[in-house]
C-alpha cells in the first residue's frame, strides 16, 4: 500500500506537540453523547475544546470532517488496514491516542479500531470515550495493546464502573495529569496508556 492510497481512508496526525506518536481525530459535532452533553452546562462536553478549534481553524474542521466521511463510505477491513499502515509508518513513540476529537459512531467503529490495534502490537493504544454503551455491547475481545477509559459525564462526577476510566476536575489539585506542570505536554507520563492506572483526572481548561 503507498502513503496516497492509505491516506484516502484517513489521516492520522503526527503534528500533536503534547502528546507522543500519532492521533486520529473525527468531526466533534458528530459525537453520539458528547453532543447531548455539549448543551449541559456542568459536564466535560459543555466546553469542548475541539469543537472550539473547528469553528475557528477551517482546515481543521475540514480535516476532520474529512476523516469521519471516508470511515463512513469505506470497507471496515480496508479502512483497519490503512490506519494501521499509517500509524506503523509514522509512529515512532509506540502510541497512538484515538479521537483528540470526536468518539466513537457504533460497534463496527469500535471492532475497526480494535483490528488496527492487532495489527500494530507494538504500539500502545489510548482510546477515551464518552460511548459506552458501544464498549459495553462490544462482543470481542479487546487487544492488550488496547486501553478504553471511559469519560464520566460530568464535570467533578464520579467515576465511572469500568476497569480503566478518566474525568475531568475544576480542583487543579485533585488533577493527576501532570500536563499543566509540564510545558502543557505529556512529558514522561503515559498514564492514560498504562492500564494498570484505573483513573485519570484531567484539570478543566
Amino acid at each position: 500500500m503507498l502513503v496516497k492510497e492509505a491516506k484516502q481512508f484517513g489521516e492520522i496526525s503526527n503534528r500533536n506537540t503534547k502528546m507522543p506518536g500519532t492521533t486520529f481525530a473525527i468531526d466533534a459535532f458528530a459525537c453520539i453523547k458528547g453532543s447531548k452533553l455539549a448543551k449541559i452546562e456542568g459536564t466535560p462536553c459543555n466546553s469542548c475544546y475541539a469543537r472550539k478549534l473547528q469553528k475557528m481553524r477551517p482546515p481543521v474542521d475540514k480535516g476532520w470532517k474529512a476523516n469521519l466521511a471516508k470511515y463512513k463510505a469505506a470497507d471496515p477491513e480496508q479502512w483497519s488496514q490503512a490506519i494501521a499502515f499509517q500509524i506503523l509508518r509514522y509512529n515512532t513513540d509506540g502510541f497512538h491516542r484515538w479521537f483528540d476529537s470526536g468518539d466513537l459512531q457504533s460497534i463496527e467503529m469500535l471492532d475497526a479500531i480494535v483490528q488496527v490495534c492487532r495489527m500494530t502490537p507494538k504500539i500502545k493504544h489510548w482510546l477515551p470515550t464518552q460511548e459506552r454503551q458501544f464498549v459495553e455491547a462490544y462482543a470481542g475481545e479487546l487487544p492488550d495493546n488496547l486501553t478504553i477509559r471511559v469519560s464520566a459525564s460530568k464535570i467533578d462526577g464520579k467515576a465511572p464502573n469500568y476497569a480503566t476510566t478518566s474525568g475531568v476536575t475544576r480542583d487543579k489539585s485533585k488533577a493527576t495529569c501532570p500536563a499543566r506542570t509540564q510545558g502543557n505536554s505529556c512529558g514522561d507520563c503515559r498514564a492514560c496508556w498504562d492500564k494498570s492506572v484505573s483513573h485519570v483526572v484531567y484539570p478543566k481548561h
